[in-house]
């Protein structure tokens, strides 16, 4: 007998310890006005809090009022205890993170300088042996969809041509369980960053019926030389993203609707989110998370702007958050509008906060902040076939209807 889907989302994949030491400088131009051996650095409190796309993702959509479970994998030291102790002082107990003696738990500690780019101390831990043992596919079968975060940082989820989470998604499907995948960015002179990722993406994306990357991840992945050629020759303070033409970022979209997947919604950062939708036949076959009107979710592509951020503190977790805000209105069958309007405003939140979930006052609070007239950045595309309607930049091959 078929399991009752009682759980709206579950959440699988990297799960850490976050450690976010405030810097209370002016802001710098350079690393090394800050960081000098042998100098002492006056902090503010450093905020400790669970990290990864499991929590930030997780606990993101479970506070914007959805039925949602975590899996994960921790250590039995200090720093797992800690996020057990985070998890449930916070949020309450979370059957699906699982607790192995003798590895180490994955702990981020976060550079956040003001004027200087944001980067990470990272370790892997325990995501490194996460395996398709390590999945609760009771959690999974009670659940409408399950969102995966972060394969290319989990070595035993990436290695032998992603065959581990090619066997999770595939189990997942058959549980009739909507898949969605989220990817992350390796050190490119890392064994993961050396990988054939295009071999890779062929298995996992078919199995995904929702992407979303960013798309300086999907770059790398799709186009590593064009992504490498970019990245040297970057200007100061530049990213690959800036310049990235949306025609690179529309054709990316088109290539992971063309490689199998139903939803291709790609992170711009602070240029906003792109969405790319197949036709009405993928679309039938999501699973237990269905769109809540075809019409209006098939064959879209349209581009929406950032909301403006009432001050910027940071991006750690932002990604995560755009996502969580997208999966609370999906599940909530809406429009695919008001999909963008909801990731974008829980993105443009996240930024005003230190770490990736203090932000979050609810699904309500969004919706309130989106009603009252808040208003996105201004951003020009003037690539062929491109327009701006109903707030949304709309591109050539958008042929859906508009929400009622």
């Amino acid at each position: 007998m078929e399991k009752k889907k009682d759980l709206e989302i579950v959440i699988a994949g990297h799960t850490c310890l976050d450690i976010i030491p405030a810097f209370t400088i002016e802001e710098v131009e350079n690393l090394t006005d800050v960081l000098v051996p042998g100098k002492m650095i006056n902090m503010g409190e450093c905020v400790v809090v669970g990290g990864g796309p499991v929590t930030n993702a997780g606990v993101s959509i479970r506070r914007l009022g959805v039925k949602t479970e975590l899996i994960g994998k921790i250590g039995s030291d200090n720093f797992g205890k800690e996020i057990l102790r985070w998890y449930e002082e916070q949020e309450g107990h979370f059957e699906g993170i699982k607790v192995v003696d003798g590895e180490s738990t994955s702990y981020t500690i976060a550079i956040c300088i003001p004027g200087i780019d944001r980067f990470y101390l990272h370790h892997c831990g325990a995501n490194d042996t996460f395996g398709y043992d390590d999945m609760n596919f009771n959690i999974v079968e009670r659940s409408k969809l399950m969102l995966f975060g972060y394969p290319p940082w989990m070595k035993k989820i990436y290695e032998n041509t992603g065959s581990e989470l090619t066997k999770i998604l595939k189990k997942t499907k058959k549980l009739d369980t909507t898949t969605a995948l989220d990817l992350s960015l390796p050190d490119v002179n890392s064994p993961a960053g050396q990988k054939d990722w295009m071999a890779i993406l062929k298995d996992w994306v078919p199995l995904s019926d929702i992407m979303v990357p960013s798309a300086e991840e999907l770059f790398y992945f799709l186009y590593k030389e064009k992504f490498l050629e970019k990245k040297a020759n970057l200007g100061a303070r530049e990213s690959v993203l800036d310049n990235m033409t949306v025609n690179e970022i529309s054709t990316m979209g088109n290539d992971l609707i063309q490689m199998g997947t139903g939803i291709a919604m790609v992170k711009c950062g602070n240029r906003g989110l792109y969405v790319r939708t197949a036709g009405k036949d993928r679309l039938k076959k999501l699973g237990a998370a269905q769109c809540s009107d075809l019409e209006n979710w098939s064959n879209r592509e349209l581009w929406f702007p950032v909301y403006r951020e009432e001050k910027f503190v940071g991006a750690l977790g932002s990604g995560d958050s755009a996502i969580a805000g997208f999966l609370s209105a999906f599940i909530r069958s809406l429009s695919i509008e008001s999909c963008l309007r909801y990731a974008n405003a829980a993105g443009s939140m996240n930024v005003t906060v230190p770490d990736g979930l203090s932000w979050n006052k609810g699904f309500d609070d969004l919706t309130k902040r989106i009603k009252a007239g808040w208003k996105t950045k201004d951003i020009q595309i003037d690539e062929d076939g491109w327009k701006l309607e109903n707030g949304f930049w709309v591109g050539p091959d958008n042929q859906g209807r508009w929400e009622t």
